[in-house]
This record gives C-alpha cells, structure tokens and sequence, in this order.
C-alpha cells in the first residue's frame, strides 16, 4: 500500500492498494492543481506472517507379500512453521488492514509526522 498525503495539511488525498510494488519511485498520484514538492507519499512496510501448522508424516509399507503391493500411511505429525501471507510491519498495522478491508475509510484520516516520517494516522 502507498499512501499520498498533502505536506502541508498531511491530509490523505491518494492511495495504490498492494503489497508489492515494482517500482514505487514511479508511482505517483496527485491533485491536478497540486505542486509536486507538496506531495508526500508512504509505502506501508510489510513483513510476512508465519504460522505454525501440523503435517502428516507418511511412510509406505508392504501391503501383499505375493503381489508387493504397496500401500501409504500416516504414522505422526510433524509441526512446520509456513507462511500465511503478508501483515503490515508497523505499530498501527491494525489500522492498514482496516483500511485495506473497508472498516473504516482512510480518507477520514490524516498522517501523523515525527520528524517527516509517518508514524501514525489522526482521525480528523
């Protein structure tokens, strides 16, 4: 996801939904009547989520000495770690994936700045 953002008002004006982007440096949305140098924009940093899940483990035995017929069967779990998609890498992510589901809407919201970096949003 990026976010674009008015400099001055830090007002949310724009936004590219995903979670990879190929190059976000070209990537720009912006009012017609708005000078770039007044455009901010935020890339959600996202990392993936890993849960842990339990795997059959299978092994294959002699079913039928005469005909050595084979047959396959589960004889344990194992517990695997496996990744279930991507969750953004920051303290509001609960935010960004409201915003990603449409719970709430993120033009309702405005960044919030220290030191030019987002770290946050503000409900206006």
């Amino acid at each position: 996801m990026i976010i674009f953002y008015d400099k001055l008002t830090n007002d949310i004006f724009g936004v590219i939904d995903g979670r990879v982007h190929d190059d976000p440096e070209n990537q720009m949305v912006k009012p017609e009547n708005m000078d770039v140098s007044n455009v901010g924009r935020y890339v959600v940093p996202f990392k993936p989520n890993f849960i842990e899940v339990e795997i059959p483990i299978e092994k294959w035995f002699l079913k039928n000495k005469k005909t050595l017929e084979v047959e396959k069967r589960v004889v344990g779990t194992k517990k695997e770690t496996v990744t279930d998609g991507m969750v953004p890498d920051v303290e509001f992510a609960q935010l960004i994936l409201d915003f990603e589901s449409g719970k709430e809407n993120i033009y309702n919201y405005r960044v919030e700045l220290s030191n030019d970096k987002v770290v946050g949003f503000i409900k206006k």
